[in-house]
Formats: structure tokens, sequence, C-alpha cells
């Protein structure tokens, strides 16, 4: 029977055909099946030699991510290949290795146990290079900028090159992030990424505030940027509220770090982190409101905006007619994600219950004085 597939006119196969390729296909299963039989029994019978290895390779090459067997492949090299090896020899067979897994990555650039097994394979080797595996990673996201496995292996690598060549690399990678989010706003990893990084580029420029603000103001406007592109992606919006939520804890000055000085001027600095986060989460706030103006169906816009309205309140010395006020756009948002965001509405719903609960109990200033 005739179908079409992408525009283009298939036929199904004939019964023979389909059956040549059963045949192929068990033949495939059996010869796998045999090679990890085999390899079992080297492993119970210890043979750490390197026909065992070659049987790994085998394996590994047709299911990269047989945890197991990349546990026995360890062994091998540590128990036996490597045992009696020189120095030299011990890079030489671990730069084959790490040849070899460059070779597979190309099976699934995802795999945990390959990731696992370079690092292994790094750390076992004198003097490994670096800066060799900071140029393999950067092509990994050049390929694939989401590839969370990617990004967390450049972490680990930069950590040790910022070791061995004692330089920081914290500027470097925080461009590094900028590059990747100006191609794709839509990158998870890369977000979280410039959070790590953001606190640490402060610390070490060791920025005075007017310097610290400058930069925040900065990343507000990047997600700002986001937002009006694609007002449905999450990732920015995640990073926003962090950068929110930062304001008075990891990007702004502690206030663990003054509790050596005296009560008084400990609340004036409370006083002061106070103001300016109201008025920030008032300018976000404008902000949100203007977006949702032209994306009035956007469920993180909305979102977004339920919670800036919730902090506001949290921590505004506010009356109980501003506080009604902000409660009721917080439950006329709720009633509009219940009806946008189906897989959500409980959660709406259970947020919208706790407020109108909340607002019974608070009695309007009019209602006291009678």
């Amino acid at each position: 029977m005739d179908y079409t597939h992408h525009g283009q006119k298939r036929v199904k196969p004939s019964a023979e055909i389909e059956k040549f390729r059963k045949e192929k296909e068990a033949t495939k299963i059996k010869e796998y099946k045999n090679l990890v039989a085999s390899c079992f029994q080297k492993r119970d019978k210890k043979e750490f030699d390197k026909d065992a290895l070659a049987l790994t390779t085998k394996i590994l090459s047709q299911n990269p991510d047989f945890y197991s067997i990349w546990n026995f492949r360890r062994l091998i090299l540590l128990e036996g290949i490597l045992k009696e090896c020189s120095e030299e020899d011990t890079r030489k067979t671990l730069s084959t290795e790490l040849d070899f897994l460059q070779e597979i990555f190309q099976l699934n650039r995802k795999s945990y146990w390959i990731f696992n097994h370079r690092r292994w394979c790094l750390e076992t080797m004198q003097n490994p290079d670096w800066n060799m595996e900071l140029q393999l990673i950067g092509k990994f996201l050049e390929i694939d900028a989401r590839n969370f496995h990617a990004w967390g292996y450049r972490r680990y690598v930069t950590s040790k090159l910022s070791h061995a060549t004692e330089t920081s690399l914290i500027q470097i990678e925080f461009d590094f992030t900028t590059t990747k989010i100006n191609q794709n706003f839509s990158n998870y990893s890369a977000w979280h990424q410039r959070s790590k990084l953001l606190p640490l580029l402060i610390k070490e420029k060791n920025l005075n505030e007017q310097e610290k603000k400058k930069l925040i103001d900065k990343e507000f406007e990047l997600v700002k940027a986001a937002f009006y592109t694609d007002p449905d992606d999450q990732s920015a919006w995640l990073y926003h509220w962090w950068l929110v939520n930062g304001q008075d804890s990891t990007i702004s000055m502690s206030l663990s770090e003054k509790s050596k000085e005296s009560s008084s001027i400990l609340n004036q600095d409370l006083s002061i982190i106070t103001s300016e986060r109201i008025e920030l989460l008032q300018h976000e706030i404008s902000m949100v409101r203007e977006l949702l103006e032209l994306e009035p169906n956007s469920k993180w816009c909305l979102q977004t905006l339920a919670n800036l309205l919730i902090e506001l309140k949290r921590i505004s010395e506010t009356n109980i007619e501003e506080n009604s006020k902000i409660d009721d756009e917080v439950i006329t948002i709720c009633d509009r994600l219940i009806k946008i965001d189906k897989f959500r509405t409980k959660r709406f719903e259970d947020l919208r219950s706790k407020i109108i609960s909340a607002k019974s109990l608070v009695k309007p200033v009019s209602q006291e004085l009678e």
C-alpha cells in the first residue's frame, strides 16, 4: 500500500524484504548478547587484559550508555593495562582512550557515562590538556547550545583550567554566556550558568554600589529583550525572578557581612535595601504590565506579575486598602491563568483561595471605625 512521508511517495516494503530485515536485526542482537556474555565472563574471572578491553570497545560502540561495561573498562585499565606502565605509556593509553570517547560521542552527546569516563581519564592522566578540552566542549555547544551535559562539563573544565593556570576565567565565561544567549534566548543552561557567574564577577571585580547597579541594570535589559522576543519562553523569566530575588541576597550586599556593625547602622542598611527593593519591584511591575498589553495571554508574564505583586505587598508597609487592591489584582490574574494554563489550574485555584481567605480575615479601616 502506498503512503506519503514528508511529501514523498513511498511504498511499503514487501514481505520478503521485511523478513530479511528482521533476520538481519536478530543476527545483530544475537551477536551483541554474545559480546556481553563474553565480557561478563572476563569480568567474573578478573581477566583484565587487552582482549577484555577490545570486548568493551565493541559493546560501547553500539551502546554507550551501558554503565556496567564502563565500570569494567576502568577496572581493566587500572588493574591490568596501566598497572605496570610508565608515565609516558600511561599517557599514550589514556590519550587513545580520549580519542575513542570523542568518536562515540557521535552516538550520544548527552551520555552521562561518556562524560563520566572522560573525567576519569583526565584525572588519571598526568598534566591533561585542559585547553583542548575547552575547545572540544566549545564545539559541542556550537552543535547544540542547550546541551546541559556539555554546560556542566564546561564548568568542570574551566574550574580545572583556572586552577592549573592560576588564571580567572569568570569574565571570559560570562561573555560566553552572553554570546550563547544572544544567539538564542531560549537556553536554560546558559541562563543558569550566568546566574552562577554573575555573583562571582561582582566579587572578583570588587564593584562599588554604583558599578554593581549598572551591571545589574544591564542584566534586566537583557532579560527584557528576551521577553519581547519570545514572551512564552520560560528560561528568561526564571532568570528574571532570580535577579529580582537576588537583589537582597546573592547580588546585593549581604546583611551577614554587616553583622559586625552596630544595630543602628544595620537597621539603616535594612531600610535602604528595602527602599531600593520596593523601587525595583515597582519598576519591574510596570515593565511586565506594558508587555501584557502586547501579550495579554502570556502565562509567564501573568505569573511573574502575580509574584512581583505578592512580593511587593510582603515587604511594603502599605495600608489595608492598598493591600486589598493588590489582592484583587492577583485574584484577577489567577482567574485568567486558570483559563489559560489548564495543566496548572489547581495551583492557581489554591493561590486564589488562600488570598480570598486572608482577605476575609482583614477588615477595611472604614469597618473598624464603625
